[in-house]
């Protein structure tokens, strides 16, 4: 039986490897990101999107934006743009997820950051971002409690520097994790091989 997994922005970075990875693995993967035309943060068209679902094994959630900014000057829009694909993106899909997955099980995993984990070490400009992964971390242990019932394994994965552009709009240095390290364990997540595994936040530090 071929697996079904929904990949969040599955069009660059992490999302890409992972969209690349499952395939590789012989999974059914649908990609969603506003370059393939479903913007998460848009309730109807990711309605639309599960809708169309006959079943689904796993959804990997790593629509995520970054602008850098001293949080004096950060705008309401900027605030908005940063944590709406994060964090409302990830309650639409994983909402959608749960009427699908539940009766026969699935698993879902939130791709948060360092940034989001306490006391990991944070970066001026980044409040947004923070805020957004740290929500999704929170987001991740309450899911897990209310799948539980349900079959539905929730965890999240908390790289820190990965090799993508957005941490070039960090501008953070020093070591980065490649992509597809990164991607590796997410399908690893996402596949039954992890479970019973859930509400864990897995760290990965450079």
């Amino acid at each position: 039986m071929t697996l079904t997994a929904v990949v969040t922005g599955g069009s660059g970075g992490i999302g890409s490897e992972v969209v690349r990875e499952l395939r590789a693995k012989g999974w059914e993967v649908i990609s969603l990101s506003r370059r393939e035309g479903c913007d998460v943060t848009n309730e109807r068209q990711v309605v639309d999107a599960f809708s169309r679902l006959e079943s689904l094994d796993a959804l990997v959630h790593c629509a995520a934006v970054l602008i850098k900014r001293p949080f004096v000057e950060t705008s309401t829009a900027d605030w908005h743009a940063q944590l709406g694909p994060s964090l409302l993106g990830a309650f639409f899909c994983a909402r959608e997820s749960f009427k699908v997955m539940r009766g026969r099980g699935g698993s879902i995993v939130m791709v948060s950051s360092l940034s989001g984990v306490a006391g990991a070490e944070k970066f001026p400009g980044m409040a947004a971002y923070v805020a957004a992964k740290s929500g999704l971390a929170g987001l991740t242990e309450v899911l897990a409690a209310e799948g539980r019932g349900l079959g539905i394994r929730v965890n999240a994965i908390s790289p820190g520097s990965v090799d993508t552009p957005m941490l070039r709009i960090a501008g953070v240095e020093g070591p980065a994790l490649k992509p597809a390290d990164v991607a590796r364990v997410i399908v690893w997540l996402a596949s039954a091989e992890s479970a019973p595994l859930s509400g864990a936040n897995l760290r990965m530090d450079p």
